[in-house]
């Protein structure tokens, strides 16, 4: 059974669907979620001048998955910016930096790198990452530490909506209840 935890969402202008700040209790981690256009006032956040990790987030018309960009910035801000003029298809971006800023550039590549090869086995996103960023050489108190942060963000992803880093909880299929349903050239599957 999953240990219990506390989430504090904050909304510093008052609006659910503006920027949005998230803690975790006993966590030095910090995220803060925006739409993008929100940019510019994200930008005056900062957690976003700060060494960190961040996800991009948007839907394409052809696809029922959502599609997501996942990179990392030292600091956050000059990445997120390039973004907003080079990619188009995002929509939010959720980054998590550190309150006490013990993260460094090994650590947040690390957490891309893991976050890409999560996100890729769970099968639940399109990947907009044009290749696989390999990790970088580390000693093992570090990648301790890079993998502690990553579980705390990992908890918080789901409370914000996104699912894309862990594999379904779905049970096993049993034929009571697995569906087909084919109708001109199309077949499709559920349970």
């Amino acid at each position: 059974m999953p240990a219990p935890y506390s989430l504090k969402i904050f909304l510093p202008e008052g609006d659910p669907d503006g920027v949005r700040t998230i803690e975790k209790s006993n966590w030095t981690g910090h995220g803060l979620v925006f739409p993008r256009a929100l940019l510019s006032e994200a930008k005056k956040r900062k957690e976003l001048k700060r060494t960190g990790i961040y996800v991009l987030v948007g839907q394409d018309e052809d696809s029922a998955l959502p599609h997501v960009y996942i990179g990392e910035g030292d600091p956050v801000l000059g990445r997120l910016e390039s973004h907003f003029v080079k990619k188009d298809f995002w929509t939010m971006c959720v980054s998590f930096t550190s309150k006490d800023e013990s993260l460094n550039k090994a650590h947040i590549q690390y957490i891309e790198s893991r976050l890409v090869e999560l996100a890729g086995h769970a099968k639940r996103c399109v990947l907009e990452n044009g290749n696989k960023p390999d990790q970088p050489s580390m000693s093992e108190s570090d990648m301790a530490d890079a993998e502690t942060f990553l579980s705390e963000m990992l908890l918080c992803f789901p409370a914000l909506g996104l699912g894309m880093f862990t594999r379904s909880a779905a049970k096993a299929t049993t034929a009571s209840n697995h569906l087909v349903m084919s109708a001109k050239g199309v077949k499709a599957q559920g349970q």
